[in-house]
């Protein structure tokens, strides 16, 4: 296998102490995720217990962690120089406990699991004076949806942001779309932030990408709702998943929709996805992309039943000429 780094996905980088081979052979997996998440957050202070509970390690391994690291020079306690060594097999007291909550967790894999905890709004204040993404977090989604946030509202928010490790922009870009749908509260947001992470959607590109997907699916079910004069309950889940087809897949406009449409009930008597769906499956297979070339397609299929038609209508008539009525000649 022959695989590269993908310099293009750097949008942010953070410093690395260079480390020994000896050193990267040694250390564990836990000791590593600690190491990266303490380089990438710097937080002022270490608390072991937010660290497992942010990494979601066990806290015997974490104090194991940061044990290797002040053995290897990399960490200190604060009442030492920066520049000395710690010296070996700390006890956790020795590692000052901070109020807890640093800045958000960079390895989203686990955002999901990790937002079912919500932060406490005292927690936020004190990592505000921290982490300023916070209140300007706050601020930018106050001024989107044009009211103030109650209490509750902030701890889910900034939960989005701490535990769920969803960047600022990310969880700006779902809370544009909740106001643009007339749905400015953080219940739709929640459940809209809720729902990408369960489709494994972390980066700003791809939220960008599935909120797209989203818009023109609404945008598509509402023309097909006005066009089939559906107005007293929703599309079904199999409904949605024809107009999906039909408007991202197939790229059909509404017009064709609505010859389909039209063409189903003039056959059948009744509106039945099911069948609309078999004639824009045709028209696709077919390269049929637009109303006039349906039409088209239409008419020459006429005419060729009619020149069948004709054809049968004529040999009848050889045949009666020919044997004085009867089918077969006499043998």
């Amino acid at each position: 296998m022959s695989l590269k780094i993908n310099y293009a996905k750097f949008s942010a980088v953070f410093a690395l102490p260079q480390l020994s081979e000896q050193t990267l052979c040694t250390a564990s997996a836990e000791a590593l995720r600690l190491l990266l998440y303490l380089m990438q957050n710097q937080p002022q202070v270490i608390d072991p217990r937010y660290l497992a509970d942010r990494l979601m390690i066990p806290y015997q391994q974490v104090l194991d962690g940061l044990d290797f690291w002040c053995r290897e020079g990399l960490l200190c306690h604060q009442e030492q120089p920066v520049e000395q060594t710690c010296q070996p097999q700390p006890q956790p007291e020795a590692i000052q406990q901070p109020q807890p909550k640093t800045r958000r967790e960079p390895v989203v894999s686990v955002g999901l699991q990790a937002q079912k905890k919500t932060m406490s709004i005292d927690e936020i204040d004190h990592l505000s004076q921290q982490d300023a993404n916070i209140s300007q977090l706050v601020e930018m989604v106050q001024m989107q949806m044009g009211k103030a946030l109650t209490r509750t509202e902030i701890e889910t928010l900034v939960s989005f942001y701490t535990y769920a490790g969803l960047p600022p922009e990310y969880i700006l870009l779902a809370v544009s779309f909740c106001c643009a749908k007339n749905m400015p509260n953080m219940r739709a947001v929640s459940r809209l932030l809720t729902d990408m992470m369960s489709e494994n959607i972390y980066t700003y590109e791809q939220a960008e990408e599935y909120l797209t997907r989203r818009q023109r699916q609404d945008s598509a079910q509402g023309q097909v709702k006005t066009a089939f004069g559906i107005h007293d309950r929703q599309l079904t889940r199999q409904e949605c998943k024809y107009i999906d087809t039909w408007f991202l897949d197939y790229r059909f406009d509404i017009s064709m929709v609505k010859l389909a449409y039209e063409r189903t009930v003039d056959q059948i008597g009744k509106v039945s996805f099911a069948y609309i769906n078999k004639i824009l499956t045709s028209w696709h297979e077919k390269g049929i992309t637009n109303t006039k070339d349906a039409a088209n397609e239409r008419q020459g299929m006429k005419a060729m039943q009619k020149s069948e038609q004709s054809s049968i209508d004529f040999d009848e008539l050889q045949r009666y000429v020919t044997y004085g009525g009867s089918r077969e000649p006499q043998r």
